[in-house]
């Protein structure tokens, strides 16, 4: 593990930066499915297990029940050791 990116009220979402055993640097995040959504590119969105993920969560929903996305992108080394 690189980096905890706590969850607070205003980012509703909380993230972890690891590298892999390959030495990939990876982005884990985990929030609210609207936060989530609108950080996922479009591709993503597109997709056919986005779609389907986001039915289900809407049924979920309508019976009160309390949903997390989790997402992940794969971080080109430069752009990590600039963030970070």
């Amino acid at each position: 593990m690189l980096n905890v990116l706590e969850f607070n009220s205003t980012r509703k979402r909380m993230s972890i930066i690891i590298k892999d055993e390959q030495g990939k640097i990876i982005l884990l995040c985990k929030g609210a499915d609207s936060i989530i959504e609108e950080r996922l590119s479009a591709k993503s969105r597109d997709s056919q297990g986005f779609k389907k993920t986001q039915e289900s969560v809407n049924v979920w929903a309508e019976e009160g029940l309390r949903t997390l996305f989790l997402a992940e992108k794969y971080l080109d080394p430069k752009t990590y050791n600039a963030w970070n």
